[in-house]
């Protein structure tokens, strides 16, 4: 269980998420991420995590264990996460209530690295070359195609 000041519990606050902040989806949840300025929340510091699961998922015994299963998967990265003044939101989708454990873990795992929100990850993206897959960097020769016929060379 999250400690009482890392939970977002106020509805003002998940409406000030889910207006001002960025997100990013996959099949299993959504994360909705909002870095507070000093006027937002002036009574904390550090990062608040809320986690919701709308009753079309189910009734309530499986929408507990829906937020159970993402509050867990979250537990286990918060060694892991930016520290600072941040709101996350975890929004379970549909899929969440057939999803294995090791899907449901890497589906937050996704999300947070997709965020930016795991230590290190900022310092790695910024060092990635700035095109895309299957671009060659500028001044450097096309390279051959590449086969599934063995490992690399």
């Amino acid at each position: 269980m999250l400690p009482a000041d890392q939970r977002l519990r106020a509805n003002r606050d998940f409406r000030r998420v889910y207006a001002r902040g960025r997100s990013w989806k996959n099949e299993i949840a959504v994360l909705y991420s909002l870095r507070r300025t000093a006027t937002d929340a002036p009574e904390t510091t550090g990062r608040r995590i809320g986690f919701v699961v709308s009753k079309k998922l189910g009734d309530a015994v499986v929408r507990n264990r829906s937020k159970r299963r993402l509050r867990e998967a979250v537990r286990r990265r918060l060694a892991d996460l930016n520290e600072g003044p941040l709101d996350l939101v975890f929004v379970g989708r549909g899929r969440l209530r057939t999803a294995t454990w090791p899907e449901v873990q890497a589906a937050v795992d996704e999300l947070l690295r997709r965020g930016h929100l795991l230590r290190g990850e900022a310092a790695r993206t910024k060092a990635a070359p700035p095109f895309s897959c299957g671009q060659t960097p500028p001044g450097t020769a096309a390279s051959p195609a590449r086969t599934n016929e063995g490992p690399p060379e």
